[in-house]
């Protein structure tokens, strides 16, 4: 498995052009490289260009938000894989909880985009996560093996190590407070478990990463539990100090 944490940092809907670089200036003015932690930005959609012109060199990859499985055609207001590639991403975003409840994306739909994405050559952060009814219900790892079986089907042994699993409780997202760390330490275990159990003969597994109201308080504390490999951050990734401070992470120190 890549053990190298990853900072995946989502600007959402947000920010214009101006302080897109001003943003990334700064990042690149304070970032210092690190072997062991890899760095996706994922800005909105128009930005994609400006931001990739700016960090060519550095290290850091560029994500897009979405991602559409057909090549081209009468698809209004869609981005192609091949579009998404020719602009500078090796990164898609796929089935974050803000496009399954406003966009109303199936886990069908979202199965079609990870497999045009990976087949064509962009990597996934494939996200998956309770609602707070189900979490209510003590339905959370039936939810959440239902989004894994269903957005990674057709998916090959050798293509599954291209693939990031976002795991992010939507009833956290956005609250200021994260999920406890018995609980994200308990989902990511059963993620990796459900992994292992549908990909047996893989030679390298998905990277798990947690999202949902991660902040400079509790980052250290997420990013330090067993099958945690980093962590997908939302509004708090827009400060630029904050930013950098995410990419200080290390392994975890095992047993």
């Amino acid at each position: 498995m890549n053990k190298n944490k990853l900072v995946f940092a989502n600007w959402k809907m947000n920010l214009n052009s101006n302080k897109v670089r001003l943003l990334v200036e700064g990042i690149l003015s304070k970032l210092k490289p690190q072997d062991s932690v890899d760095v996706v930005l994922a800005p909105p959609l128009p930005y994609l260009g400006n931001v990739n012109a700016m960090i060519l060199g550095s290290g850091i990859e560029l994500s897009s938000q979405n991602v559409f499985w057909e090549d081209d055609g009468p698809y209004t207001g869609e981005v192609s894989v091949k579009m998404l590639l020719d602009m500078g991403c090796s990164w898609a975003m796929i089935g974050h909880s803000e496009r399954r409840q406003y966009l109303l994306e199936t886990n069908e739909m979202i199965n079609k985009k990870v497999l045009s994405s990976i087949k064509k050559g962009l990597k996934v952060i494939l996200c998956v996560g309770e609602s707070f009814e189900q979490r209510r219900r003590k339905k959370t790892f039936e939810s959440i093996a239902d989004q894994l079986y269903r957005g990674l089907r057709g998916v090959s042994e050798d293509l599954i190590p291209q693939i990031v699993i976002g795991y992010e409780p939507i009833w956290v997202i956005g609250s200021g407070e994260a999920a406890s760390v018995n609980d994200i330490s308990s989902v990511h275990n059963f993620i990796s478990d459900e992994l292992k159990s549908m990909f047996p003969s893989a030679k390298l597994l998905p990277r798990i990463v947690y999202g949902g109201s991660v902040n400079t308080d509790n980052i250290s504390q997420i990013s330090n539990l067993n099958n945690v490999d980093g962590v997908l951050v939302g509004n708090a990734s827009m400060d630029c100090d904050k930013s950098v401070s995410y990419t200080h992470l290390t392994l975890p120190t095992k047993a």
